[in-house]
């Protein structure tokens, strides 16, 4: 299941471990099980993006993002859509 992830200051769902960076997640579907394990992953991508020994919030990507990764663009994904996330401009 995709994930599209969005930075916030506010109302968090996931915040990162290592840089306390916090996201606002859209999930592609709706089953709490799915979320659950989805949520596994996205804790992990955090975690993935200081994997060079950056522990800034620099080492995230700055626009939103999926996980997993996708080709498109991030605010085209099934999870963007069907998550009901906010319109970005790229």
């Amino acid at each position: 299941m995709q994930v599209y992830c969005v930075a916030t200051e506010e109302f968090a769902d996931v915040t990162c471990a290592v840089c306390g960076h916090q996201y606002k997640l859209y999930f592609e579907r709706k089953s709490p099980a799915e979320q659950s394990e989805a949520t596994a992953l996205v804790h992990q991508a955090l975690a993935d993006h200081h994997g060079l020994g950056d522990d800034s919030r620099s080492a995230h990507p700055e626009k939103p993002f999926n996980v997993p990764e996708w080709s498109g663009p991030a605010e085209w994904s099934g999870a963007a859509l069907l998550g009901g996330a906010p319109l970005y401009a790229a």
